[in-house]
């Protein structure tokens, strides 16, 4: 298993993450592509008193990774990874779907706020979906999501559902190193990451399944879910709804997949 197949991990864990930028956009008007930029907290990282490791990445999975050969320095990463990655898949493809710079810190900082009530845009790892968010006008400030919005997700969700998730993890338990220290300059310095991102997984597993059709209003500018308790929702829930019910269902199934091997119940099998 080639080491950059985590790079399409990465971006499949939060493929629907730039959904929002257009969920949220002006109405008629597409959004602009923010430049990247180099990530940042949005908000403080919570205090180092969290308990001990309760998802450990297995030894014996990190030393059997492919391929055996040197980590290269974090600001040296991305040169290597994009010229495997061009070996693997298109890299057309692949300049329509990522942001190709700092992504072990894209990356980490995504799934560190997939749970929490903001998504920091300018470090996604993934472009902007293309086109403008659709909805149904209900007039007076009020809309429905467009069932022909989710269209815009189906090849993020195929993406997703292709991939070998057993190559996944034992290619992720490779580059732990470098995701770990990335999480660590965030100023979580007694936290464990990969806690975190099986937090996110549940998290994004426990959205619930909404079906059409979907409510909207408009107070402002922006649109918001009309069900409260749907507003309330995390970020990454509340991507798991914008991407619609059939989307997420395959998702969904994907993360249980992914989450049983993450946590090694079955990588040696």
């Amino acid at each position: 298993m080639n080491r950059t197949t985590v790079w399409l991990m990465i971006a499949a864990i939060v493929l629907g993450a730039a959904a929002g930028f257009f969920f949220q956009s002006r109405r008629h008007q597409e959004a602009p592509v923010l430049p990247a930029a180099a990530p940042k907290q949005e908000e403080p990282p919570a205090a180092d008193n969290e308990p001990l490791t309760r998802f450990p990445v297995p030894p014996s999975a990190t030393a059997e990774s492919e391929p055996a050969e040197p980590l290269p320095a974090m600001q040296e990463s991305d040169p290597a990874l994009l010229e495997a990655l061009g070996r693997l898949v298109d890299p057309n493809r692949l300049g329509e779907l990522f942001v190709v710079k700092d992504m072990i810190n894209r990356f980490v900082v995504t799934v560190d706020n997939l749970p929490r009530a903001k998504l920091p845009l300018r470090t996604l790892p993934t472009l902007p979906v293309p086109g403008k968010f659709l909805v149904i006008d209900k007039g007076i400030g009020k809309a429905e999501i467009a069932p022909d919005n989710y269209r815009r997700y189906t090849r993020y969700t195929a993406f997703f559902d292709a991939l070998d998730s057993r190559g996944i993890a034992a290619v992720y338990f490779h580059f732990y190193p470098l995701i770990q220290q990335a999480y660590q300059d965030l100023g979580y310095k007694s936290a464990y990451f990969n806690d975190r991102l099986i937090a996110a997984i549940d998290d994004l597993l426990a959205a619930p399944d909404v079906t059409d059709p979907v409510p909207l209003m408009q107070p402002s500018v922006l649109y918001k879910y009309a069900d409260p308790q749907l507003e309330a929702l995390s970020s990454g829930q509340k991507i798991m709804i914008r991407i619609g019910h059939d989307n997420a269902a395959k998702v969904k199934a994907k993360l249980r997949e992914l989450r049983e091997v993450l946590t090694n119940r079955d990588i040696n099998r």
